[in-house]
């Protein structure tokens, strides 16, 4: 396996792994949760890039990890922006081929950066959404910082018909869109990711029983993660495998 770390001008760090056997072009980008790291990640990236002979790449948004940018000061705009530099510098590197896993915010990124990329598949596990108005905000100004209550209540009046910049990006994509639900997620209500589901245009619907938001809030995560990672390593033979977009 081979590790490489890079930079981007705005002095993102994001992290390429490439295992012996890569598939050529291919490259899974993957968007962590709230607050989550390169680091937390390396070993499951590691592992599911090897098992599935496929590149896997990682960053720290702002605000996240060893970005110069802290949390209070940083805005979804710009963790946003750095998402699509690293899209744009794995194109550079040959890998044209892109399926963009997230989970949580990293799914809200996944979703909106369908709209303005081409990847081959988008893969939306346990997706958030957030107020458009807030976008270029740093998370001290907005309300998920200054008010719980006020969040909560904004994410449980989410319903299955909901649109806003996200769910539009997801309607215009033309690849598969994966929605995966956490039935217990107490977090995130379940008409969130059915939200983006019903605006999919080639979409595919799945419920990992017994999770709550993250794996780790359960009783027993590594079944969970378990059953996550085969559904993702699922995800990723049949996109590699299915019918070429060009033929």
């Amino acid at each position: 396996m081979k590790t490489e770390d890079f930079n981007l001008s705005d002095s993102t760090h994001w992290r390429l792994y490439t295992p012996e056997n890569a598939q050529d072009g291919w490259v899974v980008l993957w968007l962590q949760g709230f607050t989550s790291t390169i680091d937390a990640h390396d070993v499951g990236n590691t592992r599911m890039s090897r098992v599935n002979n496929i590149r896997f790449a990682v960053l720290n948004y702002a605000g996240h990890g060893d970005h110069p940018v802290n949390l209070q000061n940083a805005t979804r705009e710009q963790q946003f922006e750095a998402v699509c530099g690293v899209y744009d510098e794995l194109e550079k590197l040959g890998l044209n081929k892109v399926i963009v896993i997230g989970c949580s915010i990293g799914a809200y990124m996944a979703a909106l950066l369908a709209g303005v990329k081409k990847p081959r598949a988008v893969v939306l596990r346990a997706p958030a959404n957030y107020k458009e108005e807030e976008f270029s905000l740093t998370y001290k100004e907005t309300m998920e910082s200054r008010d719980k209550e006020a969040k909560d209540l904004y994410r449980q009046s989410i319903t299955s018909d909901y649109s806003n910049n996200a769910v539009e990006a997801v309607r215009r994509f033309e690849g598969d869109t994966y929605v995966i639900q956490h039935e217990k997620d107490s977090v995130i209500n379940a008409a969130i990711p059915k939200s983006y589901y019903n605006a999919a245009k080639h979409g595919n619907y799945i419920v990992i029983r017994n999770c709550d938001h993250t794996p780790k809030m359960t009783k027993n995560p590594k079944v969970l993660y378990d059953i996550i990672e085969r559904w993702i390593q699922t995800i990723i033979y049949v996109t590699i495998n299915g019918p070429d977009e060009d033929d």
